[in-house]
């Protein structure tokens, strides 16, 4: 069998007050310097921080030796579980020992294997996943719809999400805008009633009742609310600015 070169993955865990609601983000990259290729967010359900990171990595090199790479390079910002699955630290804690064992093994499929340490700031994108997947319970997601304000006459109103996906509904008042700005989230925008003028990549997208438009993920884009308008966004991943998580 054919074997891929390096797979680089990103990955992050979230437990809402340490031993709660987690769950796992991974980012899988060929290059690390550019956008992922493939993501996956999870709620894991009740889980400690540390243990949701590892479920992140066996979940990534599961993944990874189904699509038969060969040489695998883990990153995480959680400095215990990097010093675990090295030789500086020995996984003590009884829900740690058998998700290390598993690790431990998987990494056996690789010709070579690394585990290594970022800073979070490096993390962000697995992060974000993370954090969102754990608020993905079936409790918290057949919950009332959440409603925040984007900024003087534009109010948002989210009426769905998962980790992977999110549907909110904007109102804009005639004369209101969105400054330049930009996300990693891949976005497709339906116009309800009004219409709104965007700015994406330095041309001007007059929408109108009925009218649809897509914006790839970091792209630069703006827009103008040329009446009273409703539009509805689905962003993939879910924002999870939008939901409060910093």
């Amino acid at each position: 069998m054919k074997y891929l070169n390096t797979l680089h993955i990103f990955v992050g865990g979230h437990a809402r007050q340490n031993n709660g609601d987690a769950g796992i983000g991974v980012c899988f990259y060929t290059d690390p310097d550019h956008v992922p290729f493939f993501e996956e967010a999870e709620y894991i359900g009740i889980e400690t921080q540390n243990s949701s990171v590892y479920q992140a990595i066996i979940k990534a090199l599961k993944k990874a030796s189904d699509w038969h790479f060969n040489n695998v390079v883990v990153y995480t910002d959680n400095r215990l579980v990097v010093g675990q699955l090295g030789a500086n630290m020995t996984a003590r804690a009884q829900n740690i020992i058998p998700l290390h064992d598993e690790v431990k093994v998987l990494s056996t499929a690789f010709g070579d294997y690394k585990v290594k340490f970022i800073p979070g700031r490096e993390n962000v994108r697995a992060k974000e996943l993370a954090k969102a997947a754990s608020l993905a319970s079936p409790e918290t997601i057949t919950a009332q719809a959440i409603q925040f304000e984007v900024g003087p006459g534009i109010t948002g109103l989210v009426l769905a999400f998962t980790p992977k996906i999110m549907i909110v509904q904007f109102k804009y008042k005639k004369g209101s805008k969105i400054p330049v700005h930009h996300h990693f989230h891949e976005q497709a925008s339906y116009i309800v009633k009004g219409a709104l003028k965007y700015v994406v990549a330095d041309k001007d997208i007059i929408m109108r009742r009925g009218a649809a438009l897509t914006i790839q993920g970091n792209s630069l884009h703006q827009l103008d609310a040329l009446e009273d308008t409703t539009e509805i966004v689905i962003y993939s991943p879910m924002r999870a600015d939008l939901l409060g998580l910093n």
